[in-house]
């Protein structure tokens, strides 16, 4: 059901106008801790709407649920909020709220019956077997996926009522006919050649070119050749994972910390959970189901009768903290096999079964001795850390030298030479090398920075020791480097220049392309019947062929490069779309849903000139503080 209620989405529910304003209101994956948070602090104010903090958090799951059926299951919160999935989020809500905000503004209303209407034609809530609207269906869909009835009907309104604004703005949008002709026809023109790739064993053998010629090689690519900026570091670091080696612990503190941490260590009860759902005014319909139940009747038989199929009665696992909380005493109390009495929800009656128990268990602590061991000790590392930072630090403002410091703390001390920018730390493998690679080439000459901390926790300190400028190398010390560089240069310059005068020699003297591939070594291949999208080349032939082929008349070629080898392609065939044949529906949806989006665009920046808008980035931050932090 879950499946039927996010199509639905797509169409009530709908991203108005190609997706500028993404509709979030139906979502998976609501935090129940998101609802402790209230409404007294919101996420954004936009004209007299908000946008709560599970508002967000309900759109914001559904976008990375939507991301884990492109990248996988892994893609977690943190990827998204990296990508900047987040912020994206928010700007569509605003946008919906502003959309809304306008349109009542305008005096725009929906009536019940145009709701009740966009509810009822969802082929997602209709009976498989009448075609009709069934509102066991439409329940067993908002159960699912946690809302209540009043909420849909809310956004269903919502949405109607930006659509109308929408509707006026963007249905008038219009393509020239000859517009949506000419890009059929350029996009749809086939060409097809022949090509083959120059025999290289012919240039395996380059002298090697005098000295004059490679010193002036030296010069000319200086880039090539020139060595970074590179600094020498006295660097010392002081980290809990240092300190993990020397800290004991004791069995009392194992013990203690088990006892602390049991919740980690205990697996939760599971049970699978079939429901019969009727709808708020049939209770004595419920009743005589749960009657016929008692007496021996099949549960599936008695939800058939009722108007739902499998997907609508098999709910999943359920631990006691993801079941519905109105449902969970029943739940939780039924033996395995046993169906429950009618229970009431602001859904309607519900008669639960539980097929089957998973019994919950606790890891003993021999189980997991180790796990509470190295916490502990990672605990006590950190805490012990902190007092070591601060005589760290008061050492060093003190005056003390870097090592001397250091060697008072037990921190470690490195001297890295020929540090360079954004190439970590010499080829020392440290915590936090990048973060200090930034650092180093923040400071100057003879400079200390203060005691700093990586974003993992790690403690350092560091002094720039020598600068060596960047600075063309000497050619007699790169000259094996600057001859192998010539070479290749050289090499795909003859390579080239013979390739031109080949695919000269088709062009003015008619030779076959056949014949000068042969003559050459080499096997002439085809193309294939593409596009300019290279859809259609045939299989191993370069992109680059297609580029090439349609940059070409009819029956000339040209010299390409393509990585290292190097190709002569001879246009064949030109086959001009049939524009009086060719579908030019999905060019005219395309230029129209571009120039539509260009005008809500424009609308939305109107509209947020005009509407106040404003973002707690506070509330946002908090709400997803550990992905954000990292």
């Amino acid at each position: 059901m879950l499946a039927g209620i996010r199509k639905f989405s797509k169409s009530i529910f709908a991203k108005i106008i190609f997706g500028l304003i993404a509709l979030s209101f139906v979502g998976w994956g609501l935090n129940a801790s998101m609802l402790d948070l209230g409404t007294s602090r919101q996420v954004a104010e936009i004209g007299n709407q908000s946008i709560t903090p599970v508002e967000l958090d309900r759109a914001f799951q559904r976008s990375v649920q939507n991301m884990r059926n492109v990248f996988g299951p892994n893609f977690n919160q943190q990827q998204a909020v990296q990508m900047g999935l987040l912020n994206n989020t928010v700007q569509s809500l605003v946008s919906q709220k502003i959309m809304r905000e306008d349109a009542r503004d305008k005096g725009i209303g929906i009536s019940d019956e145009k709701v009740r209407d966009a509810i009822f034609a969802s082929d997602n809530f209709k009976d498989p077997a009448t075609n009709q609207f069934s509102r066991d269906r439409f329940m067993q869909s908002l159960y699912a996926a946690g809302y209540t009835e009043q909420e849909f009907i809310d956004g269903v309104r919502g949405d109607l009522m930006s659509q109308q604004i929408v509707g006026s703005l963007t249905g008038t949008a219009a393509v020239p006919e000859i517009m949506a002709q000419q890009i059929v026809s350029y996009r749809n023109e086939q060409r097809s050649g022949s090509f083959f790739t120059l025999n290289r064993a012919e240039f395996d053998d380059i002298a090697t070119a005098d000295d004059a010629t490679l010193r002036k090689y030296h010069e000319d690519n200086a880039q090539q050749f020139t060595a970074p900026e590179t600094r020498d570091v006295t660097l010392a670091t002081l980290s809990s994972a240092d300190l993990i080696s020397t800290i004991n612990v004791t069995d009392a503190e194992i013990l203690e910390s088990y006892n602390q941490r049991i919740a980690e260590f205990q697996t939760p009860e599971k049970r699978t959970v079939q429901q019969i759902l009727f709808a708020p005014n049939e209770e004595q319909t419920a009743k005589d189901a749960y009657k016929r139940l008692q007496e021996g009747a099949d549960f599936m038989d008695v939800a058939k009768e009722a108007g739902m199929d499998s997907s609508m009665v098999n709910l999943g696992e359920f631990t006691a903290n993801d079941i519905l909380p109105d449902l969970r005493d029943a739940t939780f109390d039924l033996p395995e096999g046993g169906v429950s009495e009618p229970v009431e929800t602001a859904l309607g009656w519900h008669i639960l079964r539980v097929p089957s128990i998973t019994a919950g268990k606790t890891q003993s602590l021999d189980d997991v001795r180790d796990t509470v061991v190295d916490g502990l000790k990672q605990f006590k590392a950190e805490d012990a850390i902190y007092d070591l930072a601060v005589t760290f630090d008061e050492e060093l403002g003190a005056g003390t030298p870097i090592k001397d410091a250091a060697r008072e703390v037990g921190a470690k001390t490195y001297d890295l030479s020929g540090v360079v920018r954004g190439e970590g730390l010499a080829g020392q493998t440290i915590d936090g090398s990048d973060e200090i690679n930034a650092k180093i080439f923040e400071l100057e000459g003879g400079e200390e920075s203060l005691l700093e901390e990586t974003a993992n926790g790690v403690r350092y300190v560091l002094r720039v020791n020598q600068i060596t400028p960047s600075a063309l190398r000497p050619f007699e010390d790169v000259r094996d480097e600057v001859v192998a560089a010539w070479t290749t240069d050289e090499r795909q310059r003859l390579m080239l220049a013979k390739a031109e005068e080949l695919a000269s020699d088709i062009n003015n003297t008619g030779a076959d392309i056949a014949t000068t591939a042969a003559n050459d070594g080499a096997e002439v291949k085809q193309s294939g019947l593409t596009k300019r999208d290279g859809n259609g080349l045939n299989d191993d032939v370069s992109p680059s062929v297609a580029a090439a082929l349609f940059s070409l008349e009819d029956g000339k070629a040209k010299a390409l490069q393509t990585s290292e080898n190097v190709v002569i392609v001879k246009l064949d065939d030109i086959k001009a779309a049939n524009t009086d044949t060719a579908d030019a529906a999905p060019v005219t949806d395309e230029l129209k849903q571009a120039i539509n989006q260009d005008i809500l665009a424009q609308y939305l920046d109107y509209l947020n000139e005009e509407i106040s808008v404003s973002i707690n980035n506070s509330v946002i931050n908090g709400l997803y503080a550990p992905a954000a932090a990292n």
